[in-house]
């Protein structure tokens, strides 16, 4: 499963990134686009810009794209 990218690089500045993360993927309320990532792509299914930079899945849970 893709990460938030968001959470992730701002978990990236603690001394314990996981458990960071973990509690900025419980309360945050990043969009598909922020769970992306700076350098996601355009999905070809939704059109936004929601396809995750590493993983090349739809973030957007209303998209209708198969995954892999």
């Amino acid at each position: 499963m893709p990460s938030c990218e968001k959470c992730w690089s701002e978990a990236a500045a603690s001394i314990d990134k996981t458990d960071q993360y973990q509690q900025l993927i419980e309360t945050c309320t990043c969009t598909p686009e922020e769970q992306a990532g700076r350098h996601a792509e355009v999905c070809p299914v939704c059109h936004r810009r929601t396809q995750h930079q590493h993983y090349g899945v739809c973030m957007n849970p209303e998209c209708k794209e198969e995954t892999p």
